[in-house]
């Protein structure tokens, strides 16, 4: 249950950025790359994916946490949640 806390903490925090399904920027400079959200690199299509908290499409190669499976900035607040969750269990555990 502690863990569908954090996801809810987290949830309201991050702002969305884009709507899911809603399309990357276009590198008007190119005729098939897409913008970064984060660091503003362009890559291809097969390089981006869209964080599903925030909707901003970001890099693989450098601003996406694998192991969160979320963009760099949302997988800041997730560990600020995380740690926030393991902090007040060791709390009510010192209250026992």
């Amino acid at each position: 249950m502690r863990s569908k806390d954090a996801f809810d903490r987290v949830m309201k925090t991050v702002t969305k950025i884009r709507e899911q399904g809603e399309k990357p920027e276009e590198d008007i400079y190119s005729m098939d790359k897409f913008i970064c959200d984060l660091c503003q690199g362009d890559f291809k299509k097969k390089e981006i994916t869209q964080c599903g908290f925030c909707g901003r499409w970001i890099c693989k190669e450098n601003c996406w946490d694998k192991d969160l499976r979320a963009c760099e900035s949302c997988s800041g607040l997730i560990k600020l949640a995380k740690s926030e969750e393991s902090k007040e269990g060791q709390e009510n555990e010192e209250d026992r």
